[in-house]
């Protein structure tokens, strides 16, 4: 079964969830929809666990309830070489920078 942890550490990812007003539960449905056109940018280094190997960043956009237009969200993931251990998701945020979608060519 793919399972996902989650940087619940970081307040901006938690504000994120406040702000759109979705369920934490929903950023699971958000992670296994990732399609190659929301891929920002990776392999990088992983600062968090470089045991665990490299991270890849994605963007997607997340229309707030009752809003049309969609906001720009941040996900940087890694999969992990454990078997049967979830996989992590560091960043789950309202993207605070610009990104260049090379298989997109809007968000």
């Amino acid at each position: 079964m793919f399972g996902i942890d989650y940087n619940i550490d970081k307040e901006e990812n938690q504000q994120t969830l406040f702000d759109l007003e979705i369920p934490a539960s929903k950023r699971d449905e958000y992670i296994l929809s990732l399609k190659p056109e929301d891929y920002y940018q990776g392999p990088d280094v992983n600062d968090y666990d470089p045991d665990e190997g490299n991270v890849w960043m994605f963007g997607i956009g997340i229309k707030k309830r009752g809003r049309g237009k969609k906001i720009p969200i941040y996900i940087k993931i890694y999969i992990t070489k454990v078997n049967g251990a979830p996989n992590y998701c560091i960043s789950f945020h309202i993207a605070k920078f610009e990104m260049t979608f090379p298989y997109k060519a809007t968000l």
